[in-house]
C-alpha cells in the first residue's frame, strides 16, 4: 500500500503533488491507526477501528491488562505507575533485561501485561 505524505513548500501545502497522491492512492485497503497500533481495514465501510483494535486485544490479553491498555490510550500518563512496579519486581526475581531505561519505546500490550504477570506472581495460591 502507498502511504500518502503531505508536501509542504515554503508553507504552502503543494495542492499539485497531492492531487496526483490522491488520485493514485487505493482506497479500497487501508491501514488505521489507533494509539500506537496499525489495523489492516478491508474496506471503507467495515467496523470502526476502535472495534477491530479491542477485538485484536482481547484475543491476546487478560480482561484487567486489556482494561490496562484502553486506558493507557486515553491517559498516556497512567503507564508510569505501571512502569515504575514492573522495574521494581523485574530487578527483584532477577530479570535485568525487564527494567529498560527507555519505557517509550514499549508497547502498551506489553506493559500492560507485564505489570499484570507480576501482580499475579505476587499473589498467593489459594489451597
Amino acid at each position: 500500500m502507498k502511504q500518502l505524505r503531505l508536501e509542504v513548500k515554503d508553507g504552502f501545502i503543494d495542492m499539485k503533488s497531492e492531487i496526483k497522491l490522491l488520485q493514485s492512492a487505493d482506497f479500497d485497503t487501508s491501514e488505521v491507526t489507533v494509539g500506537s497500533y496499525a489495523i489492516a481495514d478491508t474496506t471503507a465501510d467495515s467496523i470502526p477501528p476502535e472495534v477491530l483494535l479491542y477485538e485484536n486485544l482481547k484475543q491476546k490479553s487478560h480482561s484487567a491488562s486489556l482494561r490496562d491498555q484502553l486506558k493507557f490510550m486515553l491517559k498516556p500518563d497512567l503507564r508510569q505507575g505501571h512502569e515504575s512496579y514492573i522495574s521494581q519486581q523485574a530487578t527483584a526475581s532477577g530479570y535485568k533485561a525487564l527494567a529498560p531505561s527507555n519505557w517509550q519505546e514499549i508497547p502498551d500490550f506489553t506493559v500492560a501485561n507485564l505489570y499484570w504477570y507480576f501482580k499475579h506472581k505476587q499473589e498467593p495460591i489459594a489451597s
